[in-house]
């Protein structure tokens, strides 16, 4: 046994140290690669370049070298300079880089990535319908850079692959919809426009992109949602009209008050606090009987949010109440609170 594995150490030592020395030699060779040609894009963005050195540069075939360049035009196109940018695309398509792109589509799923990455950069749009494709795969993060390169590659209408979202939309992928929407300073469109969507997952997103955005004119078709058949996106719903402060939604909320389960009631009570709704204050005196906790602290909330007639008519309630109503309503009234 000590033989073999004394034969079995000769022959890995070897082959780590190989392993090590060509790792660190591939890595050395790439930063002077880059390196060399940074200088060279820099000098052919100001016009520094003799016709004999554009034509070598279109003329390199290594797969390594064309890897390289592809990184380089992308780090250094910064689409600050909308000069700039035409310039590196113009010489990423002269240099059919985008060629290399294309094929990383039908690899595996890193170099999927990769491709949809430079793809999306430099605005080639032939593959756009191959792309969509990937939206159905169970890959999560393919999926999030397919959503990614999309909403570059459809500048006019950026979220059109909501349309073909069958996948469930995960809270992952929403977050990364958004930061990119926030950074990249894309077009908004008006979300109502998804609320129709058969997952339910995108109507909720669309729910969230209409409470954060504001989009105060999407409140009517939001309230159409009322009667929707997932308690998760109804109660999203109430949220949404809540924060976009249609107080013409309240008088619905209440028809459907009675029919809602738990967490649903709360938020319909809450939104008369937060709308600070003085003519529903005797609403919220009715429920107040209620014999669920949750329904009467959110009802004494909501009184004290409406302002000085509900504080007043509080503490005549708390007068008058059992001893729990008169606990919740100093809870509520407490200063420290």
């Amino acid at each position: 046994m000590i033989i073999i594995f004394f034969i079995a150490l000769l022959i890995l030592l070897p082959s780590i140290l190989f392993s090590k020395l060509y790792i660190a030699y591939r890595k050395r060779k790439t930063a002077l690669l880059h390196q060399k040609y940074s200088r060279i894009v820099v000098r052919f963005l100001i016009n520094d370049l003799s016709e004999k050195e554009l034509t070598d540069l279109k003329r390199i075939k290594s797969k390594f070298h064309r890897k390289i360049m592809t990184a380089v035009l992308i780090s250094i196109d910064t689409a600050e300079s909308k000069i700039v940018s035409k310039q590196i695309r113009g010489l990423y398509l002269e240099m059919k880089l985008n060629e290399d792109s294309i094929k990383k589509l039908r690899r595996r799923w890193h170099h999927k990535i990769v491709g949809i990455r430079e793809l999306s950069h430099m605005g080639v749009k032939s593959e756009n319908k191959y792309i969509m494709e990937f939206l159905q795969r169970p890959n999560e993060i393919l999926r999030i850079e397919t959503q990614m390169g999309l909403i570059k590659l459809l500048p006019f209408v950026p979220f059109a692959f909501l349309d073909s979202q069958e996948k469930p939309f995960t809270v992952w992928e929403q977050i990364n919809v958004f930061d990119l929407i926030r950074k990249k300073r894309i077009e908004i469109p008006e979300f109502h426009l998804w609320l129709d969507h058969w997952n339910d997952s995108v109507v909720m997103f669309c729910l969230d992109m209409i409470r954060v955005l504001k989009q105060k004119e999407a409140a009517p078709k939001v309230l159409e949602l009322l009667n929707h058949q997932s308690d998760l996106v109804k109660g999203k719903v109430i949220k949404t009209l809540v924060d976009l402060e249609s107080k013409e939604a309240v008088v619905r909320l209440k028809n459907i008050f009675f029919l809602e389960e738990l967490p649903n009631q709360v938020n319909i009570i809450r939104s008369i606090g937060q709308l600070r709704l003085e003519s529903e204050v005797n609403f919220l005196i009715e429920n107040m009987a209620s014999k669920e906790f949750k329904i009467r602290m959110e009802c004494c909330k909501s009184m004290a949010l409406v302002g000085d007639t509900g504080i007043a008519k509080l503490k005549t309630l708390a007068e008058n109440g059992d001893e729990e109503l008169k606990g919740i309503v100093n809870h509520v009234l407490d200063p420290r609170i």
